[in-house]
Order: C-alpha cells, then structure tokens, then sequence
C-alpha cells in the first residue's frame, strides 16, 4: 500500500504543480483547473469502484484460467523476469480479502478446489484492473481541449501505472497456479483410480468368498 500511496502522492504532486504553472503563467482561471483535476481523479477511481462491482456480479465462469485471454504466454515469462516482479510484487496492495478470499497466501496449498478458487480471483483482479485503465479514457469526454494534455494524458498515464502493475503480477502468478492445479487433479485422478480399483477387489472377493 506505501507503494502505491506515494505514486499516486508523486504523481498528482507533479500534476498540479505543472497545472498550476501553466494557468499562472497563460493566465487562466485557477479555480478551474483544480476542479478538472478533481474531477478526473474522481472519475478514475468511481469507475475502478463501479468495474470490481460489475466483475463481483458476473458468474464465476466468465473468468475461466483456460480462456485463451488468459493466456499467459512463454515470451511474458521472459519479460515478467526482467522485471524482477517476484520482487516487488507484494507491495502491490491485496484487495481480495475485502470480497472474503484473501490472495496474500496459500491457504489450502493440496486442495485443487481452493487452487481453481485462487485462479479465478486471479483472472478477476486482472480483468478489473484492465477494464479500469480502459475506462480511464472517458475522462476525456469532459475536459475542455485546453486540459487535454496538461490533465487528461497525465492522469490517465497515472491510473494507467496503478492498473498495470497488479495485471503483470496475476499474469506473473498463474502459469505457476496453474501448474500447481493441474498437478493435484493428475494427483487426485490417480488416488479415485487407486480406491475404484480396490473397491472393484473387496467386491470381488466378497462374491468369491
């Protein structure tokens, strides 16, 4: 959470200060200015806030691992560890625990029912972040063209950097979720055939006893 409190702190920090620049010194309405910025601000974080409700009532099977969006591809791989993210990953806030399923640790590591559970909060999170950088764009709906560039791309860019960097860190986990998964049902695969096999045994020799 420090992370990214001090991104966005930075951030709107360099934001202002370049806006109050450039209307002092074009002599423009400061009043203004600080309202367009307080409403782009606003609108970025009132649609994050209306995107997880959306994902939150949308059926479970939307968010299927094995859905080809999903997909994390070997070349990520390569690029996710030249980001170091296995680093930086757990500075990104965790806010699954405020929907009742905590991704912070593994709780029930051999049981593949939790594992599927764990992967598909895991392509939630990644879908509302996504959709909340998308819908970051409408806060060019409503600037006056004088704001475009001093406002509307630097806010943008700023959601745009707090969205993204938790997309990477699921896109970083799941191949390696996904791994773990598949193991534990090849694993619970094995053990129903072990114990359909030695009931078919017992049966038989119950009958030729």
């Amino acid at each position: 959470m420090k992370l990214y409190i001090a991104i966005l702190s930075v951030g709107l920090t360099i934001i202002m200060g370049g806006n109050l620049f450039y209307v002092l010194t074009e002599n423009k309405d400061v009043g203004a200015m600080f309202l367009y910025l307080f409403l782009a601000v606003v609108v970025c974080g009132l649609m994050s806030g209306v995107i997880t409700l959306i994902t939150r009532i949308l059926p479970s099977k939307v968010f299927n691992p094995y859905r080809k969006r999903y997909k994390v591809y070997s070349k990520e791989n390569e690029l996710y560890n030249k980001l170091k993210i296995k680093k930086w990953k757990d500075k990104i806030p965790e806010l699954g625990k405020l929907s009742g399923f905590a991704k912070t640790e593994i709780a029930e590591p051999n049981n593949p029912e939790y594992i599927y559970k764990f992967l598909t909060e895991n392509c939630i999170a990644e879908a509302l972040h996504f959709y909340s950088i998308v819908a970051g764009l409408l806060i060019f709906i409503f600037l006056p063209r004088e704001y475009i560039f001093t406002i509307g791309l630097p806010v943008f860019f700023l959601n745009f950097l707090l969205h993204i960097m938790p997309i990477l860190v699921q896109r970083y986990l799941r191949p390696k979720f996904l791994k773990i998964y598949n193991r534990l049902l090849i694993q619970k695969e094995k053990k129903d055939n072990e114990k359909q096999n030695q009931e078919n045994i017992d049966e038989f020799d119950e009958k030729t006893a």
